[in-house]
């Protein structure tokens, strides 16, 4: 599988479920039938060609990564309708089962359900004649454009840097002593960033152990699952969770038992990480209080922009529709360096609406 490997940046968005249509006018397509819109015209152009976005669902990154997927087609005269499958699989095979049958689409991109049913649902797409990008799934065994996400690294350089912390802060510690908060119920992307996050550890301290991996189902969840884990007295100097919803809900109960303060972000306790970087984990991150040191991100725009180069090569008929491309999306740790990186996020966000980025609150002038 030919595979490209994004640059790391930064993301974020809103929770926001919704359908959303934009980009270039015209008249509604009349053809019916299966196969693309366009039945084969205009090959090399892109101009007038129409798109359907089925993601996952319109979570944080999601909805960014949506946005700014519309507006890149829409440059180039595509109108790009996204559907809010809301992770119900019924409704994403439904919107899917609709564009084959109805025919008035030219691509489909979208981010399985599923994934036992996947692999069959590329077939039924590739056999209507339809392009299609498959993001976030790591669907082996299938020919196929991906956009997949770097999950098995999503968390390895944040475990490093919270174990180097450690090890240069023998206050905190001899050696790194970390939780962890998982999904419940338990999911393969979860614990796959649960193994990146130990693998970070364990390169930068051999002697590193996990001394806490659970698992909670929200944000509440979270907290109750630290307050017992807390109230156990078992001593800890690193947290991480999977997800920004359990890693404010873990950092929640930290602040609670008093155990989440920093003097000039040196954490007093515990060096705190968390993953997604929303407006609520950036104010954190930003607050020379708070003992929050990194929260990792993916980047919506970074990845609308290799959806654009892969989907545009299938529209124009440069890539086959079974073509075995992917490309690789990365997380990359974001620091309390706010002067550096909120440049960063609001580039990533640039016009998404309601995502309202923290302003600086103090100069960060690195650790001693």
């Amino acid at each position: 599988m030919k595979q490209h490997l994004a640059r790391r940046s930064v993301i974020a968005a809103l929770g926001l479920s919704m359908v959303f249509v934009a980009g270039a006018c015209g008249e509604p397509d009349e053809s019916g039938g299966s196969g693309s819109a366009s039945g084969g015209q205009n090959a090399g152009s892109l101009q007038g060609k129409k798109l359907l976005m089925v993601p996952y669902w319109l979570d944080n990154f999601d909805t960014a990564w949506a946005n700014w997927v519309t507006r890149f087609f829409d440059e180039e005269g595509v109108e790009v309708t996204v559907i809010n499958a809301n992770a119900n699989a019924s409704r994403q095979l439904d919107a899917i089962d609709t564009a084959i049958n109805g025919g008035q689409y030219d691509g489909i991109i979208w981010g399985p359900i599923d994934m036992e049913s996947a692999a069959t649902t590329v077939e039924r797409i590739q056999g209507a004649g339809i392009p299609q990008l498959v993001f976030g799934a790591s669907l082996d065994g299938v020919s196929v454009p991906q956009l997949n996400l770097d999950v098995d690294n999503a968390l390895t350089p944040d475990g490093g840097i919270a174990a180097e912390y450690v090890l240069s802060h023998p206050d905190l510690g001899d050696h790194t002593r970390a939780v962890f908060l998982g999904q419940y119920p338990q999911t393969t992307d979860c614990t796959r960033r649960y193994e990146s996050f130990v693998k970070g550890l364990e390169q930068a301290d051999p002697d590193a152990e996990i001394v806490f991996n659970g698992l909670a189902s929200n944000s509440a969840d979270a907290a109750d699952k630290m307050t017992d884990f807390i109230t156990q007295g078992k001593d800890f100097n690193v947290y991480g969770a999977c997800g920004a919803e359990l890693g404010l809900g873990g950092l929640s109960a930290m602040k609670s038992a008093g155990l989440a303060s920093a003097v000039d972000k040196a954490p007093n306790d515990v060096f705190i990480m968390t993953q997604d970087a929303t407006p609520p984990e950036l104010q954190e991150l930003w607050d020379k209080d708070s003992a929050l040191r990194i929260s990792s991100l993916l980047p919506p725009k970074d990845g609308a922009e290799m959806t654009l180069d892969i989907m545009s090569r299938l529209l124009k008929g440069e890539l086959p529709i079974d073509s075995e491309e992917s490309a690789l999306l990365g997380w990359m740790p974001i620091t309390p360096d706010c002067a550096k990186y909120r440049d960063v996020i609001l580039d990533q966000f640039e016009g998404v609406e309601g995502f309202n980025v923290p302003e600086c609150s103090f100069e960060w002038t690195g650790d001693e």
